[in-house]
Parts: C-alpha cells; structure tokens; sequence
C-alpha cells in the first residue's frame, strides 16, 4: 500500500485537504497527516510528502529533517464548490475580504484574481487592521467567520481552500493514478469550472476566461481529451489527444472536426446527437476507451480518450468490493415477444448514461435488468451497488445512501462511513422499491440528481459524484403522485429512460425455457418434465411470476425420488396462491399415488431429537446453505440438542431409515424425502 504524508498548519485545512484527496485515491493509497500547530517530530517512512504551501514546507524545514522523498509543494485555490453566488455579486458594491491574518488575507486575494473573479470590489480586512468598515454591507471569508464585523449580515463563506487541478494532477501522477481517476477527475470538475467562467463571460463579455480556464485543466491529464461546440469547431485539445492521433499541428483550436480526425469511426462517434455514449476503438494496433459526455447546457462535447491497460487493475478492485452486476443479457431467458423487446431497449438504454425507471410486479427480474444495463454499459468496469429501500427505515437510508462522518449521531461509527452513491462512484447504484421512501428521502435524492453532489450526514463538504442511477419499482408511481406520496419532480427526472417488465402470465411461452435453465443450474443430473406436468405449470397464472416458478421447481426437486418429475412432485395446493387447475386425469394421478404409497399418510413416530434436526436440514435447504453433519453439529449450538458431530451421524442414519432423508455423496448428499414434507406440513 502507498502512504503519503499530507503536511498542514492547522487540522482544519488538514481535514479538507485530505477529505478532497480521498475522493480520487484508490484505497490502496493511506494519507497520513501531519499538523503543523500539534507539533511535528518526524515522518513515518512515506514515498510522497505534499505539503500544503511552500511557507509551511520552509517552516518544518527549519525545525526537523525532511526525508529525501518526492515533494510536492501544493498550490491552493478557492472551492469551486462555493463560488456560484460571488460570480454575480455587483462589482460597484464594497466587500470585505476577511481573514485571520493579512498575508492570509492576501493569498486569498490572489486565489481569486487566478481564477477570474477581479471584478469584485474587495478590500482586505483583518484582526488588528486599522479600517472603517461601518459602510461595508458583504463580507467573503475563507471559514473565518469568527472575524467578520458583527454588523455585517450578509457573509459568503467560501470555507478553507483546496488544492488546485495542478496540483491533484501532480499528485495522481507521482502514484500513477492520473490515468485511472482522470475520467471521473475531468467531468467532475470540467463542469464547475465552465460554469463559473460562463457566469463570468456573461456578466463581463469575457467569453476568452472559458477557454483559458478549460485548457488549464485539460492539459493536466494523461488522458487525450478534446471539446468541441455544436458547429463541431473545436475549442480545446491537450497534448495527449495530439500525439494518439498524430496531428502535428501546433495550434488545432478553431478547425473542424474533419480537418482535424481523419479515423471515420471515431469522427461518426464525435458526431452522433447522442449525448453521453461509449466507444472502444482500435488505433495502430492499440485499444482505447473513448467516452463522450455534454457539458454546459448541453452547449459543449468533450470526448475522452484513453487507453484500455488499466481497465483490468480497475476490474480487479471492483471484484475485491464485491460491487459488481451478477446478471447479463444472456441470463434473461426466454424467446416471447415481450423478451426479445426486453432485451432490445435494454441493449439501446445502456449505450447512454440517463436514468432508468424500472417498473413491474414483484419477482419479474427488475434486478436482473438492472445489472443487464450496467454490464452492457460504459460504465460495465466500474461499481455496481444494489438498495433496496422496502427493508430500511428513514435514518438508516440516508446514513447508507449518503454516509456520515465522525460523531454524527449516537452509535456513528468512529471512522464514519461512506456512503454508497460515493462508493459507487463512476458506476451505477441500483435503487429497488423506490415508491416506498419518504417524502424527506425523495427530496435529498432529487437534490443528488440535480446537482450530481451529496453532502455526508454531520459534514458540512459537498462532495461531487458521477453515477448513474437505476431505480425500479412494483408501486403505482402515477397514483401515488396523486396521493401527495411521490414527488412528481423526482418521478420525471428517474423516468429518463423507462422499461415495463411484463408479468409471467402474459408470456407463458417462456415457461418452458425458464424450468428448463432453471433445472440446469440446479439439479446435479439431467432432469425430464412429464407431458402432464408441463401442461399444469403453462395453465397456472403465477402471481409470484418467475420468483414463484423458481420457488415450485426448487421444491419439486428436493422431494423427488427420481430424475423424471411428474405430476406426484407438485407441491400441495397450499404451496401455491391459487388453486392449482388439475384435471380430472391428473387428480386420479394423485390418488392413484397415494393409494400405492401408504407409507406416505402414516404418522411415522419421531422423537424430538430427530424432529429437530429434520427440521433443521429443510430450513437450510431451503435457505440453499449447505448441509452437512459439520453444519449440523455447529447449528445445534444454539439449540437444546447441541450434538457433536458423529451424534449427527447417528441421528441421520436414524431419520435415513425411516425414509425422512436420503444420504447420498455430492453436494446435494443429504436430501429430505417427500416423507418429511408431509411430515412437516401435518405437525403444523
């Protein structure tokens, strides 16, 4: 693991330094801190020491020996995240630019020259600074509110101030994560960025300040990015783009995309009027990634281009998370029209990065359409996390949705916790049974869709994300719109794309193909379907739709006695919602069944030892988990029949002998029989 020491004066600037840090670190990346106000006695064996400013590098300096490791003095701006409101503050209007020291003050003054904001009127002001503020009305600080004269009501504050692209980008680089954070690192802040300078050309005529603050960032990355307008003239292309596709102009700004790409796939890529889309490419011999994405109100294109080496690294952590899609487009199975539609908006959905609004019954496969979007999506190596809403309370949601920081509430983790829109940044959060969050919950998610940013429990940091969210739902969300329930606002802004998944009965056709994929996977042996049988599973209506047919098939393969399942196998007609339809030839089956099988009706004794753990083995087989007389043995403590293992090894030879089990070798060894479901059923 890479350590890194982050080196500050004070433990405020230490906490938003390295809370902005972590949003591009890899967790293989430990930030150790080291304040300059606690005293600092030595560093800890660190391959990197960033310091925060060069003045507080030459004051360690002179008190302890710095070890000879990289270095990297940052530069520090203001948050963008802050400065939406200064950008149309009047510039004739007087404001106090308050801070708790004058070169302080001065270093924020600069900091916001740099990036534009020089038609402010502003006038430094600090502890002991000989100044009249009685005419001052506004005043902007960097988290010193505490030194703003108390007359002044209307205070910006723009909180401590964070390092500047250059220096993230230097940092990225020296740990070789510039490639691998650049894509989430250029949208999240190409954005900002735009945004205020577009605010700043409109309220000064300065159109040049976007282009200069754009390419400042641009040229920052490994990756080749290039933005164009809707004329496709291009506005900015860094160096990297240059080189990938050999273009030995100096200067390509203003050209055409078609004087300057001559790759026709990746110049009909550029062109498509699909907003957000993915294309991977090959250029002399070499694989890229190329992604294209609409900034600025849908004004500006930038296209990103980078190589496909690191997509392995980026895998192999996703798997370490367990954050990943279990279902492909292959695993929705079934020929009807219904399903082959399916899988056609799903295939044409996933090529964008909008919303989706999944809606349908309960055991339709809203999941399983979920991870079929993602995995076929751009987004396919990055993570895939699941909610599901139905099960959590209000609090618990959002701790889980947004995280918290240290001592947020009773019981908060010491550390915090990340919350999963953070953890599945650059990916897809898939949000089941999106109709039963409250109305306060609803109104924190729309805020994340519409600003792309969420704000932990107890912080006060806006942290800003890249996700694609996935909601679905087998709620009326029209209805419950008209109930005052659901906000029509969040509704619309899920429901960019929208896929109805059709219940079983409406495509009974597919049954057969599901029992049989549905048996593969299941059964250890090849298993066959009576004509008969076949017919009473294609009349049924299935209201559990394909959750209910697993659940039928799963049984009927725990109680057969023989790879050819018929009619016998069914499960009572109290298994299922409704009345199963038998006809006459198949109730006389039954009878016929039970009248030749007379062991099946009698009232076997077993003693309470053996009743529990033939319990036991049905409850665990149910729950899929496997059962064994290790398992068995370990269950039982926590029971009044704590038995060792060869104890278990008596007791299934007993229930073995009175046909409640079957004891076989693999891993469906242990098997209750028909016997003891009915055994089961009738001590009810």
């Amino acid at each position: 693991m890479d350590k890194i020491g982050l080196v500050t004066g004070s433990k405020d600037t230490a906490i938003v330094l390295e809370n902005q840090l972590k949003v591009f670190l890899t967790d293989k990346v430990k930030i150790n801190l080291y304040i300059s106000d606690d005293g600092i006695e030595s560093f800890s064996g660190e391959t990197l020491l960033v310091f925060s400013s060069q003045a507080l590098h030459d004051e360690v300096l002179s008190k302890i020996n710095i070890p000879p490791v990289m270095k990297i003095i940052g530069n520090r701006t203001v948050n963008y995240d802050v400065l939406d409101a200064l950008v149309s503050l009047p510039s004739e209007v007087p404001i106090l630019l308050v801070n708790d020291l004058e070169e302080s003050a001065k270093e924020v003054y600069a900091a916001l020259l740099e990036i534009g904001l020089d038609h402010l009127n502003l006038t430094l002001y600090y502890p002991g600074c000989q100044l009249n503020v009685a005419d001052f009305e506004i005043a902007i600080t960097p988290g010193e509110v505490r030194y703003v004269p108390r007359h002044i009501q209307r205070i910006y504050d723009i909180g401590s101030r964070i390092f500047d692209f250059r220096t993230i980008a230097k940092i990225l680089s020296q740990l070789n994560l510039l490639e691998y954070s650049s894509g989430s690192f250029s949208k999240m802040y190409l954005e900002k960025i735009i945004k205020i300078a577009r605010g700043l050309a409109v309220s000064r005529a300065e159109v040049v300040k976007l282009n200069e603050n754009m390419e400042q960032v641009i040229h920052s990355f490994n990756t080749g990015l290039l933005m164009y307008d809707n004329d496709y003239r291009i506005i900015v292309c860094n160096e990297v783009l240059k080189k990938l596709l050999k273009i030995n102009k100096y200067k390509i700004e203003g050209n055409t995309l078609q004087q300057i790409v001559h790759n026709k796939k990746l110049l009909s890529f550029m062109q498509l009027e699909q907003q957000d889309s993915h294309l991977e490419l090959t250029l002399d011999g070499s694989e890229f990634s190329v992604d294209k994405f609409k900034i600025t109100n849908n004004e500006i294109t930038c296209v990103s281009i980078k190589t496909l080496q690191n997509h392995k690294m980026i895998r192999e952590n996703v798997y370490k998370k367990g954050h990943i899609a279990k279902y492909n487009l292959d695993d929705i199975i079934g020929q009807s029209d219904a399903i082959t539609r399916l899988k056609a908006i799903i295939t044409k959905l996933a090529k964008t990065d909008m919303n989706v609004l999944i809606q349908g019954e309960s055991g339709t496969g809203k999941e399983l359409t979920a991870s079929a979007i993602h995995n076929m999506s751009s987004r396919s190596d990055a993570p895939f996390l699941a909610v599901n809403f139905s099960a959590l309370s209000d609090d618990l949601i959002e701790s889980e949705l947004f995280g918290y920081v240290e001592g947020a509430f009773t019981g908060a983790k010491k550390s915090g916790k990340t919350g999963l829109f953070e953890e599945a940044n650059g990916g897809t959060i898939f949000l089941d049974e999106i109709g039963d969050i409250s109305l306060k919950v609803q109104s924190r998610l729309l805020r994340v869709l519409e600003e792309r940013e969420i704000m932990p429990i107890g912080s006060n940091e806006i942290k800003p994300i890249d996700v694609r969210i996935v909601a679905a739902t087998n709620k009326d969300l029209k209805q419950l719109i008209e109930e005052k329930q659901f906000r029509e606002d969040l509704y619309y802004r899920l429901k960019m794309g929208f896929i109805q998944l059709q219940p079983l009965r409406n495509r009974k056709e597919d049954i057969p193909a599901l029992i049989d994929h549905m048996a593969q996977s299941q059964a250890s042996s090849k298993v066959t379907f009576s004509e008969s049988l076949m017919e009473i599973l294609m009349r049924y209506d299935w209201s559990g739709n394909v959750r209910e047919l697993k659940n039928t098939l799963t049984y009927m393969l725990a109680v057969r006695e023989k790879d050819s399942l018929s009619v016998v196998d069914l499960p009572d007609d109290k298994f299922f919602d409704k009345s199963l339809d038998l006809s006459s030839d198949d109730a006389m089956t039954f009878e016929t069944y039970y009248d030749t099988h007379p062991d099946q009706d009698q009232d076997l004794f077993i003693n309470e030892e053996q009743a529990y753990f033939l319990r036991a083995i049905v409850t665990m087989i149910k729950l899929d988990q496997s059962v064994s007389r290790v398992s068995l043995a370990k269950n039982s403590e926590n029971s009044n029949f704590v038995r060792t293992e060869n104890q278990v090894r008596r007791i299934l030879t007993q229930l073995g002998e009175l046909n409640m089990i079957t004891l076989n070798k693999g891993r469906r060894g242990i098997m209750p029989t028909a016997n003891a479901y009915r055994w089961i059923e009738n001590k009810k």
